[in-house]
Parts: structure tokens; sequence; C-alpha cells
């Protein structure tokens, strides 16, 4: 018989529910039409005119919201320019492109990793959230951008399993060219652009202008990934600068900036400034760690502002170095079970296993992120008279693919896990800041904090505005590596912590969950909700972050093993004095 609770509930319309079911479940393709949509095109004729061409059913922002299941769109209340929409279109096609740059078709096809995907596929992958996350939803008459290929097994990412991306002609049945990928992601940008309207002033509706930005915005996290992966597969370094004379895009609020040249940017915030060391003091108060409904932009997993008690607490004022993570090798720090979670150290073994079972080098094993002694990337090398050499223990640490360089002893230490920085907190008698905590170092004020309620916030470490530039945040990939825990003086928090935007994302100890009130996007209603509970909260941004994913609020999350990423951690200790006994 059936159920009770499923004979009581009343039936779902089904056309309606079809769309949203398959919106939800990662199948981005728009299966019905939206109420009220009227068919037009570019040139503004009637439909069947000797002029149409390209029909297209315009939503309007009504439409949109009605669709919106959580009504999340309903929350938007910032539009920007046409202007503003278009050079954003701009500013990330040209990192893409720069990024891709002197690749050849297998460089971009690459090898099976774990920690990456095929770089075509990336870009497929690009354009097919433009298509059905986007365009799709602002003009639902479009026609296929990509006809002949079943794109959503090809490049939905909840659709295509990790390991066949490397394969689509064997799973999928079909394996676009690079040139037809480029053309797919060219065309579907040009006919956004077209949405978007002339060069000109004139403010797009929020909801469209959030569609838009939310396409943006996903591109930019692919060229963080572009980056990070010819890294790992030890391919050449990308132009970090670049071509474009345009204004660089500064935030997703419409702010830029002008963008450094290769004569400038040595001398921009200064690239070897030393050390940072020391830790500040903060007092217990209350903070509210979350978004608030005014802010003009917002992310699924920062809904909403909730007030908490955040403890005295102490934290560095810059991020770990190698320097300081060297210490850490040399005092056994691998090899001593007592530092290591349980989770930690069964990584660690698993680690080790497996570079024995495959017989694998320790040059090999620390380019493919099975490090057991180090860093990923990090290896010990003789020095012309016998014995390591006399630089940070003999480490040096591979970069995109050049001969392994001594590491810089300033600079912050990177490709750790969480498991790793875990570690090094505990053998420093310190432990990983709280989310609550990083936030209340980067964003709030002494004088302020603790006195007043709620406290002030800042947008960045600095302040409000202006928006991130190379001055004050070492993000864009424009000086190619990161640079001295001790630069760019000018992006300090108002408590005196250094570089808590860019350079190296920082690990926090807080699991990534839900906030009070949250609620699943629209229509992106994965970005978070999957990863809840597995993995670590990360702060800040690295030096390949775009600038204008870069807030002191934004909550970044990697899974707490990954190691091929730009990860490194400032350490915390609770507010009794005297706490940290080795540093």
């Amino acid at each position: 018989t059936t159920p009770r609770r499923a004979r009581e509930c009343p039936r779902a319309n089904p056309v309606a529910m079809e769309a949203r079911d398959r919106w939800f479940h990662g199948i981005h393709a728009h299966s019905v039409p939206v109420p009220g949509a009227s068919p037009i095109n570019k040139s503004g004729s009637a439909p069947g005119s000797s002029s149409d061409s390209r029909i297209l059913a315009l939503a309007t922002p009504d439409d949109l919201v009605k669709l919106d299941l959580y009504g999340t769109l309903a929350e938007k209340h910032v539009g920007l320019t046409r202007r503003q929409v278009r050079l954003m279109y701009r500013d990330v096609r040209e990192r893409t492109e720069r990024v891709f740059a002197g690749l050849t078709p297998e460089q971009l096809r690459g090898k099976i990793e774990s920690s990456l995907n095929p770089m075509d596929w990336g870009l497929g992958h690009i354009a097919h959230f433009y298509e059905f996350m986007i365009l799709r939803l602002l003009a639902p008459g479009s026609e296929p951008v990509l006809p002949g290929h079943d794109v959503h097994a090809l490049f939905d990412s909840f659709r295509a399993a990790h390991d066949d991306r490397w394969k689509p002609k064997e799973v999928v049945g079909s394996d676009p060219m690079l040139g037809e990928i480029r053309r797919y992601i060219a065309d579907v940008t040009d006919r956004l652009v077209d949405l978007v309207g002339p060069d000109d002033d004139t403010r797009l509706d929020p909801v469209s202008t959030y569609l838009h930005v939310y396409g943006v915005v996903h591109e930019h996290w692919h060229v963080e990934d572009f980056i990070q992966t010819r890294h790992t597969l030890g391919y050449a370094q990308p132009n970090p600068l670049p071509s474009s004379p345009d204004p660089a895009v500064a935030n997703v609020w419409g702010d830029t900036f002008e963008p450094p040249t290769f004569a400038n940017i040595d001398r921009i915030g200064g690239r070897a400034a030393g050390a940072h060391s020391g830790f500040v003091s903060i007092p217990a108060g209350k903070y509210s760690l979350g978004a608030t409904k005014d802010e003009p932009w917002v992310f699924d997993a920062e809904r909403w502002a909730h007030e908490i008690d955040v403890p005295a607490f102490r934290i560095a004022k810059s991020a770990t170095t190698n320097a300081e993570f060297a210490a850490f090798i040399a005092a056994g720090g691998y090899h001593k079970r007592e530092l290591w979670s349980h989770e930690g150290w069964r990584w660690l073994s698993r680690n080790r296993s497996e570079q024995k079972s495959k017989g694998m080098s320790d040059e090999d094993a620390a380019r493919a992120g099975l490090n057991s002694e180090a860093p990923r990337y990090w290896v010990r090398k003789v020095g012309e008279r016998g014995g390591f050499s006399k630089v940070v223990g003999g480490w040096h640490e591979y970069l995109f693919d050049a001969a392994p360089a001594p590491v810089r002893p300033h600079a912050p230490v990177l490709h750790v896990s969480w498991y790793e920085a875990e570690a090094y907190c505990a053998w420093v008698g310190g432990r990983l800041p709280t989310e609550a905590e990083w936030e209340v170092a980067a964003r709030t004020e002494p004088g302020n904090y603790g006195v007043v309620k709620p406290p002030r916030r800042r947008t960045y470490p600095w302040g409000d505005s202006p928006g991130p530039d190379p001055s004050r945040a070492n993000l864009d990939g424009f000086r190619g590596n990161s640079v001295d825990v001790g630069s760019l003086p000018e992006g300090d928090s108002a408590w005196g912590c250094r570089q808590m935007l860019g350079n190296a994302w920082e690990w926090t100890s807080s699991a990534f969950l839900p906030y009070p009130g949250f609620q699943m996007d629209f229509p992106y209603r994965e970005n978070s909700a999957p990863w809840f509970g597995y993995r670590k909260v990360c702060k800040g941004g690295c030096w390949a972050t775009s600038a204008p994913i870069a807030r002191a609020g934004y909550r970044h999350s990697f899974w707490p093993e990954m190691n091929a990423v730009y990860t490194g951690f400032r350490v915390a200790v609770d507010g009794a004095p005297g706490a940290i006994g080795k540093l």
C-alpha cells in the first residue's frame, strides 16, 4: 500500500516542478518556458519578419523571481551599469586567455590528477555554466550554442564524473575539438554581452546584474584553478600581467584600478620585505558572523549574520613562513604522532605507503602531493661540497616548469594540507584560528569591537574602500608568486595583521557548515550545499585569486587533505599570556 505520508502529500504540478528538480540536481537545462516571456529579436522586430534572426524570449526580472523556489533572487538590490558589466566580461576573458596562452591541445587535456581538471574541459564547463545558468534564464528562447554534442554530459560538473572528463569520447560519445570549445565559450559570451546592451551608463536591473556577475565570478574561480593546474603539471608559468589597456576590475560592485606593468610591479608594495613576526591580542567580544541583507554581494554560504561570543585570543601578525615551517620539519614534526590528529596521521601514513608501493623518488612524491616529510613541491638538495645546502635546511621548491629553487625564508609556507597546518600549530603550542576569530582580526577595529554593538565590520582589512589593488594585496597573479609576509603594509588590518587578503589562502579550524538562515542560491544551488561538513573554511584569497572574489567576509572551502592549492595558515592561541613557547 502507499505510505500514509505519500498519500497525504498534495500532488505537485509536474511541469512546474520539472525545471526546479533539474536545476537542483545539477542538470542546468531549462525545460519549460519562462512564464510571460516575450519573443523578440536583436533588432527589435516582430517574429516572422524578414529581419527576424536569432529570436530570443527575454525574461523579465519578475519572471525570474517566480522560478526561484527559495526566493533568493528577490534579495538582489544592486544594479550595475551596462559599461561596468561589459568591462567585467572583457576583464575575466583576458585573464582566461592569458592563462591558456602557449599551451598545446595535448597539454590542455593533460593527465588524470585528482586535484585538477583537464583545462579544455574547464573551458567548456565555463561556457556551459554561462549558457545554462545565465543565458537560458535571461533569454530562454536561445538556440543551442554547441549543437551536436551532449553538453550536459560533457561539461556539467555534477553529471560528468571526474575521471571521465579525460575520456569524453569513450563515455559520452563525442569529444569536441579545442577549436569547437573556444567557439562555444566565445559565442555564448557574445550572446550574453548582446543582452547587456550598449556600452553606456544605463543601469541593468538587480536580478540581471546578479546573473551576469555570477557567471563572471564563476569564470574567475576557474582562472585560479587554471593557474594551479599549470603549476601542478609542471607547465610554463603564464604571463602574469594583463595585455589589455582596460582598467582591472577590483570587485563585483564595479570598482576598478589601474593594472600594474612590468616596469612598476616590483616597486608597488615591495616584493622582499622580510618577516613580520609577533602576535596581536584581541579582547573578548560579540561578533556578527555572516552577511547582512544590505551588502552589495552575498554568496549563499554567507547567509545570514548571526551574533556569536568570541573569547579573548591572540593571532599571528602574519602567515607562517617557510623558515618557521622548516624548523618544524627539523624538529621531527612529521614523525611525532602526538602532534597529529587521528585523521591527519592516517593521511600522512597513506602518503608514505603509496610512495613506497609505487617506488616513487622523493622528488616525484613531492610533485605528486604524496609528501610525508615536507610540504608539497619541497625537495632537499645536496650542496656542491656534499651535505644539504645551507638554504633553509637545504629545502628547495618546484614552481611551474622551473628547476627547484631555494625556498624563500620569509615567504608564507604554501601547499600545506589542513592536517599539516594543524600539526604545526600543535608543535608551537597554538592552534588554527576559528573562522570567527580570523574575521574579527581582519574586519573589526580596536576601540569599537567589544564596545559598540554590533561592531563595525570592514569589507577589506584596510577599510571599505578602495577595492583591492597591488599596493595592498598580492592578488590577480600579477606577481607570479607569493611575496614575503612583511610586504604590503598598506593592506594591514586595524589590529596590525598583514596580508589577510591575498598571498595565501589561510586555513581555519572551522568546518564548512551552513549559517542559521542558509538558503541555496538560485540558479547555482550546488555552490555550497554539497560540501557542507566535508571541507574546512579557508579565508583571504591567494596570489592567484582574482580581486573581484577577494573580500574578508568571503567563505571558501577545501578538503582537509588538499595541498595542490595555494593554502597556508597563521597561528592563533587562547588569550592567556605566554601560551606560545616556540616562536
